[in-house]
């Protein structure tokens, strides 16, 4: 009975949480291991490999609670975000478990406002995300049946990803060939260029074969302030207030996720229903606060369902926001005592997220 509890249900927890929404939230962070329901079947599997993929596609501005999104499609911002991500597990004795996530990202940008030259043009950034490795435990006893169990996580995330991207820049108005190469927009970089720490905290309880419910919380712990890459209009003069409040460089801000919902087995298929909360915070846990971040908070449902094979199944979700709002970053606060006009940074947020994938045990 000890790998009914351990395989199937500590996969359903390992939750990395790599959701970014546009600009705002967590943003390209390894990991989906959350979908990875196996329906609580008797396993003696000690490893999985959960082959994930996500796409984002973000056409809506939000300045706060309130959408700014342009009347004409083509004065906007489109974001393109799109991640394979290869998640390695292993159970090991006693509750305690390992996952690792290696992500594969290709985002682009289609916009005006990033070009000065007031055309339309597009950016992009393709390569490897930033890397988790993750210990998790058990806090109660698994070598007995449990109906339910509460499971700690803590782990790194390594900054792999090239968190200073670069594209093209078209930035004259009268002869339309001339470029620079510049840094990237933050909301479609690899990866954020600082070193985090991750905590979870993962809880279930089993009802019966049909019905289980699960809480899910993760924050990332981001102790760097800046990572140095320009957030400046290629091109264009430097803004003395954005130099002067230090939205002129990219911050590294924490991120956060809360999950609550249930799930529902009839034969091979899984189907699950549930809340979600994420965002990044103005305000970091640990360290300073400058630079500009594009930070705010998302409220969704998260409806999905899987359908389960011997040892391997498939699944797919999708989260559909409620409610979007950027908010107030340091940088703003700054900005708005100097100028004596309120100061909010906009962000670009998804509607509906798509995941799906295939996760298998050996």
């Amino acid at each position: 009975m000890k790998s009914l509890f351990v395989l199937p249900i500590s996969i359903l927890f390992l939750i990395s949480d790599g959701h970014a929404q546009g600009c705002v939230a967590i943003r390209n962070l390894a990991g989906f291991g959350q979908f990875a329901v196996l329906g609580y079947k008797e396993s003696s599997n000690e490893w999985m490999l959960n082959i994930n993929n996500r796409y984002i596609h973000a056409t809506q501005g939000f300045k706060g609670n309130k959408n700014v999104t342009p009347k004409d499609p083509s004065y906007g911002l489109s974001l393109y975000e799109y991640t394979l991500n290869i998640e390695l597990s292993k159970t090991l004795k006693n509750g305690w478990a390992l996952a690792f996530d290696l992500p594969f990202l290709s985002n682009t940008a289609v916009d005006r406002v990033e070009h000065a030259s007031g055309d339309r043009h597009s950016t992009s950034a393709i390569g490897i995300g930033d890397i988790r490795f993750t210990v998790y435990k058990w806090l109660l006893n698994i070598n007995r049946p449990r109906k339910g169990n509460i499971q700690f996580g803590l782990g790194l995330k390594f900054p792999t990803g090239n968190y200073h991207s670069v594209d093209y820049f078209y930035y004259s108005k009268t002869d339309p060939t001339l470029k620079i190469l510049a840094p990237v927009a933050v909301a479609i970089q690899l990866g954020d260029g600082g070193t985090g720490i991750t905590t979870e905290l993962n809880s279930f309880y089993i009802f019966n074969r049909s019905f289980s419910v699960y809480t899910n919380f993760f924050y990332l712990i981001s102790p760097v302030n800046v990572n140095g890459v320009s957030s400046l209009t290629p091109g264009v003069a430097p803004n003395p207030v954005s130099v002067a409040t230090t939205n002129d460089v990219n911050s590294v801000p924490d991120n956060y996720t809360l999950r609550a919902g249930g799930n529902y087995t009839y034969d091979r298929l899984v189907f699950t229903a549930g809340l979600r909360y994420e965002g990044a915070p103005a305000y970091d846990l640990f360290g300073k606060n400058d630079g500009l971040r594009k930070v705010g908070h998302i409220f969704s449902v998260e409806p999905g369902f899987e359908y389960k094979f011997k040892t391997s199944f498939l699944y797919t979700f999708v989260t559909i926001p409620l409610s979007r709002a950027t908010i107030q970053t340091v940088p703003d606060r700054r900005a708005t005592q100097m100028t004596g006009t309120y100061t909010i940074t906009g962000g670009d947020l998804a509607g509906i997220i798509f995941f799906f994938g295939y996760a298998f045990t050996f």
